[in-house]
């Protein structure tokens, strides 16, 4: 990770909390503010606590849904905390749909109350998820990826302002990721635009293929 002056770092913190509603941080610079949103590594306490919650969230969700739309979770791919009256979880899910037997990611945002229970204030589909009526016929391969670089990463800090995407996709275990558009020349313009260059929130620089 690079690294800046604390004005830049709280700066990029609240833009980062804004536009991705608590659901991508970069790495502790939420530790600097008081009650700042965190990371959780997966061997924390927190971590474990944030699982029974992520249950209670799609159980809530599936008393909502018919039943070709239940889901079953599968894990917590990524999880974001902020200490408050009791604990916030800002979680990112990997859920199985039943019926379809697709694999899906989902954002919830969780209250754990104090010595009461859970309130579930989102549950939506990650934007980065395609929707079934789009189609994702033009990809480029970003190379190199280091390990907290997931799906929120790419997603937030690096083509969520690009007008024809689609879906974003890491593929963790080979360290590359695909971001999808629907367009040829919005593929483009995303590749000239920033193969070459410099990473958000890294020194690393982009490795694109088409």
């Amino acid at each position: 990770m690079a690294t800046y002056t604390f004005e830049h770092r709280h700066r990029q913190y609240l833009e980062d909390v804004i536009e991705s509603q608590g659901f991508y941080v970069t790495n502790n610079y939420g530790r600097e503010i008081p009650c700042g949103i965190v990371k959780i590594d997966e061997k924390s306490v927190i971590f474990e606590k944030a699982k029974k919650a992520a249950v209670f969230a799609v159980n809530k969700y599936n008393e909502k849904m018919e039943h070709s739309s239940k889901l079953g979770i599968l894990k917590i791919i990524n999880l974001n905390f902020e200490p408050a009256a009791g604990a916030i979880y800002y979680m990112t899910l990997s859920a199985l749909e039943i019926s379809s037997g697709n694999i899906f990611h989902y954002q919830a945002k969780i209250w754990e109350k104090i010595n009461t229970s859970y309130k579930v204030d989102i549950f939506q589909l990650a934007p980065y998820v395609p929707r079934i009526s789009e189609y994702q016929n033009f990809s480029i391969k970003v190379n190199n990826l280091q390990d907290w670089m997931d799906e929120n990463y790419l997603y937030y800090k690096c083509c969520c302002r690009y007008k024809r995407l689609v879906s974003v996709v890491v593929i963790r275990d080979e360290e590359i990721g695909f971001i999808n558009f629907n367009k040829k020349s919005a593929a483009m313009e995303f590749f000239e635009s920033k193969n070459g260059k410099q990473m958000p929130n890294s020194y690393q620089i982009y490795s694109l293929e088409i």
